[in-house]
């Protein structure tokens, strides 16, 4: 096993927690203490190591890809040798990432930058430690067996840490200076249980709060209700425009491709559960929907406060650094999909990318623990990846079944409008109006401490309000603190994150399950951070569930429609705090979405909607059961991907089998998803450049403007039209047609982010908001109904396109969409000439490589750790990895249209994992993911799998059984 550098002097003087043997703490040991046998013997052995409390000797090798494969004799050895190499190779993050979660951050940075205080104030909203202190509690309590191994993994896990901590604080390993310089391992507080369930709980949180996004949608909805849809005809503009409301928050996606044909179980009861049919815990009755209920109006500055509370943007860590908010939605996404053995050539086959923030290092740590006990029911041998800190595997496979997840976007959190009073008798007290009666406000005191590196330079205490029956108050925060809120009003949040859950459970178990049915099963005890879980077996079989507890509201909750009766409430809009929305329950598994062995042969998730409930535009409108629709969300991926997946499964199974390759070459379709949705549309409304006196309007606007402006406007045009829809980076001496696509890539993006600024944006800016409040993948609905299904928008009565088009600041007739793409391409192809885009007029020089580059950046502010660095010998890297792909791809790469930067964000596959079942055989994987596994520089494992395999877009053949890890291996270490 390749290492870091060694201190032979010091390596003599180890503590008795961990001691290493031989004259120079590295190599083989003495005759007279040969370490016992093992399955990697044909490998070098580099380290002899002790390990306090080992049962037995733990086996390490170190494959040629730099994944560790632990063999160990027992769980509690395992899970020792897991820690102690986990924090070997990422410490640092590890400790990072611990701290996002606890909201201690401020711990290290926040005596210089105050600003980390706000972000430990916000996390520390949510309880994830308390929380996950409780957990610990009731695990340590629980005499069930596989909560009892549960404990022996988390505490022997946080025991290898520890060791490796106090070896590397005694001098025998060593941290390049350039990690050093941003942490310090004398001042590493111990790890404990606690630590890996906050962190735990942190992942499931970033991956399933949704509450910012409910107030964006109130915050817009309700100005343009007011804006437009109650204009008086005094104000012909806002007048023409009455009904806008449901074109500015477009629900239908753009891509209507379900993984199943609606709910599962609804006709006709299969017998298929999400979670196998085990007992649901928490399931509630349902009561009569209140008569006519009417969505509160919210103040806006209660929005716009709430709103600022929840940071927007993922550089919410110190001095700039990426922080807890690089890890939420709507970075957070992925791909999954799995073939069955009818069309993958009697293999089931498995893909699975997930799209997180891309640190240096990788977000997700590749990991292999093999357990071979003395009592086989205890087994264990499972190869994937962990989130750094956490023990065990998340998503991977242990050679009977494999499975990956996706987000699923099941909407688990609901805002309330609260109405307070001093409460009945006790004036000092705040209270809520419920059910007809007041409920006291409860208070809560947190303190956070604030240093630098961990030496303490003061503190600050916070109060938190709680509504019992909801959850916390969402507060204000001015200058480092909670300011008392004003009276009358407040927004609480309901979250099923915040309950007490077991998610734990749901990993371990899934570890020894042997098939699809088994894998359901264990997905039962899967509360929060729901995902559409892919899976396969070596058995044949392929399945998909999003098993969680997604709320039932009251039926009072459910009765908004966008044109019947647009005043009625929703989920996805702030409720009324009086009891009218509250929630009863959880959606039973019978309805909850899964499928075993579909009839099409395989099932693909893209964090788009997996029934299609909002494909007509009304997510409520679904099947009736006790009294309530079937309600999942309304906030999805755009569809696009899961669309092209779904495409180009079907042309591959046209074809013939299926194999890994296809599976591959899906993973890396950069193809432009959107590009394809409006070419063609963007084509036709310019006919006038090459058709004059079709549109009077874009006539006249073409006649403002210079004969090379116009000829510009034509060469875009017809560059666009020859578009294949790839997106090639295209740098040096490319072809030309790759030529051809990169350019046509980079008009198209730059058109995109001027046909929102300046074909939506005046209706935001007349509502008093900005356009870029929302995110992109709602605002492109818009886009593509305005220019494909024209029809389903609320249409000018002087033109014949959607009053959306027109310019409400110009009066006169409406101006068509013909005019406003036109007036975007205009603006621009004048940015990419100017000197804040290529500084030349000649389109050829507009190549997308040279502006969609990526860059990975540690979760610490340093940027002498940045991927590449400044010093690359490939001078294309330089500046960044240059990229293909643009937003919505099926190979994440998005820049977003908010600015003109088009650099990749800072997010994207976090893995590409592949997975083949031949019936009876163990699962072969095949891999790749963006960074090393050892978070030093000096270490070969630092990027060889960044630069060798995942920026050129190759999978390598993970080993697994203990042969092919020895043929692939390097060196190993002996743990005892």
């Amino acid at each position: 096993m390749r290492s870091s550098s060694l201190r032979p002097v010091l390596a003599l003087a180890l503590t008795a927690m961990l001691t290493a043997c031989g004259d120079d703490g590295g190599g083989a040991t003495p005759d007279a203490d040969l370490p016992p046998a093992g399955p990697f013997d044909g490998l070098t052995l580099e380290r002899d190591l002790r390990g306090e409390g080992l049962l037995g000797a733990v086996h390490i090798a170190r494959d040629k890809y730099g994944v560790a494969h632990i063999h160990a004799t027992s769980l509690a050895d395992g899970a020792f040798a897991q820690g102690y190499v986990m924090a070997h190779d990422r410490l640092p993050q590890m400790d990072i990432l611990r701290r996002f979660g606890a909201g201690t951050l401020a711990e290290l940075f926040g005596g210089l930058d105050r600003s980390v205080i706000d972000t430990d104030i916000e996390m520390r909203i949510h309880r994830m430690r308390p929380v996950a202190e409780q957990a610990w509690a009731e695990l340590s309590a629980s005499t069930d067996p596989t909560d009892r191994e549960i404990v022996t993994l988390l505490q022997r896990f946080s025991d290898g840490v520890n060791a490796y901590a106090s070896a590397l604080g005694s001098g025998l390993w060593n941290l390049d200076d350039t990690i050093l310089s941003s942490f310090d391992p004398a001042r590493f507080e111990a790890w404990s249980p606690v630590d890996s369930l906050t962190l735990g709980r942190f992942q499931a949180f970033a991956l399933s709060w949704t509450a910012p996004v409910e107030l964006d949608l109130t915050r817009i909805y309700q100005a343009a209700r007011d804006t437009f849809d109650l204009a008086l005809p005094a104000d012909a503009a806002a007048y023409a425009r009455r009904g806008i409301s449901r074109d500015l928050l477009a629900v239908t996606p753009v891509g209507r491709i379900a993984t199943i044909d609606g709910f599962p179980n609804v006709t006709t009861d299969t017998g298929t559960r999400s979670d196998a049919g085990r007992p649901r815990r928490g399931r509630g009755g349902t009561t009569a929907a209140a008569a006519g209920p009417t969505r509160p109006h919210v103040p806006r500055e209660l929005l716009v406060n709430a709103r600022k509370f929840f940071q927007r943007g993922p550089r919410t860590g110190p001095l700039g650094a990426l922080g807890p908010h690089a890890f939420m939605a709507p970075r957070a996404g992925s791909n999954n999909w799995v073939v069955s053995p009818a069309l993958g050539g009697g293999k089931a086959l498995l893909a699975g990318d997930q799209h997180l923030s891309l640190p240096n290092p990788s977000i997700f740590y590749p990991t292999h623990l093999i357990v071979d006990d003395a009592d086989p029911a205890r087994d264990l041998d499972i190869m994937g990846v962990s989130f750094p800190g956490i023990p065990g595997i998340i998503l991977g496979s242990n050679g009977k079944a494999a499975w990956v997840g996706t987000v699923s976007y099941h909407d688990v959190n609901d805002v309330y409008l609260e109405a307070i009073a001093p409460c009945p008798g006790d004036a000092s007290r705040d209270c809520v109006a419920h059910d007809g009666g007041q409920v006291p406000i409860e208070k809560r005191t947190e303190t956070i401490e604030i240093g630098v590196f961990g030496t303490k330079t003061g503190e600050v205490s916070v109060e938190y309000e709680v509504v019992p029956h909801h959850g916390p108050i969402i507060p204000t925060v001015v200058d480092q603190a909670i300011v008392p809120r004003a009276a009358g009003q407040a927004l609480s949040v309901a979250y099923t994150g915040h309950a007490l859950t077991h998610e734990i459970r749901a990993v371990f178990q899934l570890a020894r399950a042997s098939n699809v049915d088994e894998a359901f099963t264990a997905l039962g005890d899967f509360g929060y951070g729901s995902q559409n879980w892919a899976i396969i077996d070596n058995q044949g079989n392929i399945g998909w569930t999003t098993n969680a507890n997604v709320p039932l509201r009251k039926p009072a909750a459910y009765t908004w429609n966008s044109t019947s009766n647009p005043t009625g409430l929703a989920p996805f809009f702030v409720l009324p705090g009086d009891g009218s929305a509250d929630w009863e329950g959880f959606m039973p598994s019978r309805y909850v979405p899964h499928a075993i062995n579909p009839p099409q042969g395989y099932l693909v998730t893209a964090n788009s909607d997996p029934v299609g409930a909002t494909f007509d535009g009304d997510p409520l409108n679904q099947p009736v059961v006790d009294g309530r629709p079937l309600y999942l969300s309304s906030v999805y991926a755009a569809g696009v991907r899961t669309e092209r997946i779904a495409n180009l499964l079907d042309a591959a199974a046209a074809r013939g089998p299926i194999d890994s390759a296809t599976m591959a070459a899906i993973q890396h379709d950069s193809s432009s998803t959107v590009g394809a949705k409006l070419r063609d549309a963007i084509v036709a409304a310019t006919a006038e450049l090459v058709s004059p006196g079709s549109d009077p309007d874009v006539t006249a606007f073409l006649a403002t403007l210079t004969a090379p402006q116009r000829a510009a406007l034509v060469d875009a045009r017809g560059r666009l039209a020859a578009w294949t829809f790839a997106t090639p980076v295209a740098l040096g001496a490319a072809p030309a047609g790759e030529v051809a696509d990169s350019v046509a890539t980079t008009v198209f993006n730059t058109w995109m982010h001027f046909a929102i600024s300046q074909g939506l944006g005046d209706e935001f800016t007349a509502m008093g908001e900005d356009v870029w409040v929302m995110e992109e993948n709602a605002l492109v609905r818009t886009i593509y109904q305005m220019l494909v299904e024209p029809t389903a928008l609320v249409q000018s009565t002087t033109s014949s396109d959607p009053i959306v088009c027109d310019d409400v600041t110009t009066a006169g007739a409406d101006t068509g969409c013909a005019l406003c793409v036109t007036r975007a391409l205009h603006a621009a192809l004048t940015h990419l000439a100017s000197p804040a885009g290529f500084a030349s007029a000649d389109a050829t020089t507009w190549r997308w490589g040279t502006v969609h580059r990526l860059t990975l950046e540690p979760l610490f502010p340093n940027s002498a750790l940045n991927l590449p660095t400044s010093r690359e010998t490939n001078p294309d890297w330089i500046g960044g990895y240059p990229k293909p792909g643009d937003n919505f791809v099926v190979n994440r790469a998005d820049q977003g249209w908010r600015d003109l930067e088009l650099r990749q964000h800072a997010d994207g596959p976090a893995q590409r994992f592949l997975a083949e079942a031949t019936p009876g055989q163990p699962i072969s994987v095949r891999w790749q993911f963006p960074g090393g596994t050892v978070f030093n520089p000096p270490d070969p494992h630092y990027r060889d799998v960044l630069d060798n395999y995942y920026i050129a877009e190759r999978h390598f053949d993970a080993p697994f059984t203990i042969p092919q890890i020895v043929t692939d291996g390097e060196s190993r270490w002996v743990l005892r």
